[in-house]
């Protein structure tokens, strides 16, 4: 299945880098053996530091407000709530090669490259700092500086509106299905990404440059 597709977008989480809050807390919480207490972990990041609570900074909260909430609904928890956002970078343990070569190539082609991120604005940058192919975007659009996420149209249309792209000649690339679904409403060539394997087939498959 080879389409005109003359530009990429890629979402960053779990596409080009792994993220997982798991990898800090398993740190946190550990049995008198050392090992990892997982329900522990589990009841964390299900009751105080939850993906709704984490949501709200991708939108736009400031670190500080999401921490004095936190810590407003569980005290008792104030050290392990401020390592959420303190050793953030303990969560994303490396970059993804499949998606980040392809990235590479798109750029060696002089192909338009852009991201799309729910991400925090405080973290973003310092993940920046750190993976500097988050730096090679032509334009990237970070929901925190938008106020406004992924899955909502609304992002969507603030990336068509900052690049000039044609959706039904753009590649999106993520790896959540009501993300896709979005995107796929709005007409961009799509990939549910889920696995390397699966997403460099598809690559191949579409035409976009290979090695």
């Amino acid at each position: 299945m080879t389409t005109s597709v003359d530009a990429v977008v890629f979402d960053i989480g779990n596409v080009l880098i792994h993220w997982d809050p798991r990898l800090l807390y398993r740190k946190i919480f550990t049995r008198v053996d050392m090992t990892a207490d997982e329900r522990k972990v589990d009841w964390f990041l299900a009751t105080v530091c939850t993906q709704d609570w984490n949501i709200e900074q991708d939108r736009g909260r400031s670190i500080a407000d999401a921490e004095a909430e936190a810590i407003g609904r569980h005290p008792d928890y104030a050290p392990q709530i401020r390592a959420f956002y303190g050793r953030f970078q303990e969560m994303i343990p490396d970059a993804i090669p499949e998606s980040v070569a392809a990235l590479r190539r798109v750029k060696a082609a002089g192909m338009p490259v852009h991201g799309l991120t729910n991400f925090g604005r405080e973290t973003f940058p310092q993940t920046a700092r750190r993976f500097d192919f988050l730096r090679s975007f032509d334009t990237v659009v970070v929901s925190g500086d938008e106020g406004v996420i992924k899955p909502d149209p609304a992002i969507f249309r603030i990336l068509i509106e900052r690049t000039g792209i044609d959706p039904a000649r753009t590649a999106f690339i993520d790896d959540s299905a009501p993300n896709i679904q979005s995107a796929r409403d709005l007409g961009f060539v799509t990939h549910h990404f889920t696995d390397p394997k699966r997403f460099s087939a598809w690559w191949t498959e579409t035409g976009l440059p290979s090695a």
